[in-house]
């Protein structure tokens, strides 16, 4: 029996790291079925490419292209795969009649292009794309988009203040979404190094409680309002040279906020704990589903703050990467996925104790009050200087 893959094959009105970007009006298709193409050897564009399956079914959004298909039953498919189950290669699209035009940021706009194939490369042209093998763990177009549908549909209009307190998680947990619309997880575990750093860059602390990343508020069925912050996806990462008054914006103006969480640190690492935001779009959700949360730090006061979390998916890289600015010395800046690296069958949802240590909602308001304090008071001296 065939194989079937499950991917995002492109973004749309989204920039590549090298300047180009394509319409979402002008993009079309030939005629399905067509080819996909794994790049065994890297060569100049996609030379060297050979056919391990088909395109049977693309469909196009406002910002993306996804797909779905069957690998063929030859050796190099099955190389394939096992480069695809790694996390190690994603889709870059092949496209013909074009027409392009240089945009006022003097960027490459792709205004129209049909999809003649796509090619599985170790480094596609956008971040944010993947493929999956249709049986894997976190596969979510086709059938489970209409799942996460259903999520968005079934979260509480008033979430209870369980689901704000720490998850009680028993190792480094991905992000996790239950059936009613609950999430928790890690979105960085202590101790992991960043590749391509001098030393080992670990994620830092917080000195503020998570006060910059929690500047949202969200009330409860317990009347009690707590601070939160958002998990975010598209638009990608701030510039790491900006700083976290206008950082935060970036991910307020560019990003889609799909859950708020509050968010604290465990022996494991920094956990969130939370829900998904009624009414977000059940696309958004597979997206959150299925990619890393990269922390964004600004160093604020002397240390390194979260101030975002972002949804993100680098299939060209199975480990965590990071920017990091330096000046004097001093790290200002970090911005990195921190997604602990695990087999996908280790990736199920861990369960949460029931009887995890619930703060009484006079210790939450207390919570808040401070967060929002230290937040007013940042932003004070901000605009002071």
């Amino acid at each position: 029996m065939a194989e079937r893959w499950t991917g995002v094959l492109a973004r749309l009105n989204t920039p590549t790291g090298d300047g180009r970007m394509i319409s979402a009006e002008g993009i079309t298709n030939r005629n399905l079925p067509l080819p996909l193409m794994w790049q065994r050897k890297t060569e100049d564009g996609h030379g060297g490419s050979v056919i391990v399956g088909r395109i049977e079914e693309l469909n196009f959004t406002d910002d993306m292209v996804t797909a779905s298909g069957t690998l063929l039953d030859v050796p190099e498919a099955d190389e394939a795969r096992k480069m695809i189950e790694a996390g190690v290669i994603g889709p870059s699209v092949d496209l013909d009649d074009l027409d392009y035009v240089m945009d006022d940021q003097e960027r490459i706009l792709i205004t129209d292009a049909r999809i003649a194939g796509a090619t599985l490369v170790p480094i596609p042209a956008f971040a944010d794309v993947s493929i999956h093998m249709a049986n894997s763990t976190d596969a979510v177009l086709a059938s489970e988009v209409e799942e996460l549908a259903l999520v968005a549909s079934a979260a509480p209009e008033l979430p209870p203040l369980e689901w704000f307190v720490n998850p009680q998680l028993t190792e480094a947990t991905p992000i996790t979404i239950t059936d009613e619309g609950r999430v928790f997880g890690h979105i960085a575990a202590w101790g992991t190094c960043h590749v391509g750093l001098p030393g080992c860059v670990t994620p830092p602390s917080s000195n503020a409680d998570y006060a910059y990343f929690m500047v949202g508020a969200e009330k409860t069925s317990d009347g009690v309002t707590v601070p939160v912050g958002k998990l975010t996806v598209g638009g990608g990462h701030a510039d790491p040279n900006a700083g976290f008054v206008a950082a935060a914006e970036h991910y307020d103006d560019a990003g889609t906020a799909v859950a708020s969480v509050f968010a604290g640190e465990d022996e494991h690492g920094i956990w969130v704990a939370g829900r998904i935001i009624p009414g977000t779009d059940h696309a958004k959700i597979a997206d959150l589903q299925r990619s890393p949360i990269s922390g964004d730090w600004r160093r604020i006061g002397g240390n390194l703050e979260l101030i975002a979390a972002h949804a993100v998916n680098v299939p060209g890289f199975p480990i965590p990467r990071a920017k990091v600015k330096f000046s004097l010395g001093d790290q200002l800046t970090l911005i990195g996925q921190f997604s602990p690296s695990k087999s996908l069958a280790d990736q199920a949802p861990k369960k949460v104790e029931e009887k995890a240590d619930i703060p009484t909602p006079k210790d939450v308001a207390k919570m808040a009050a401070a967060a929002r304090a230290r937040w007013a008071w940042a932003q004070r001296n901000k605009k002071g200087r």
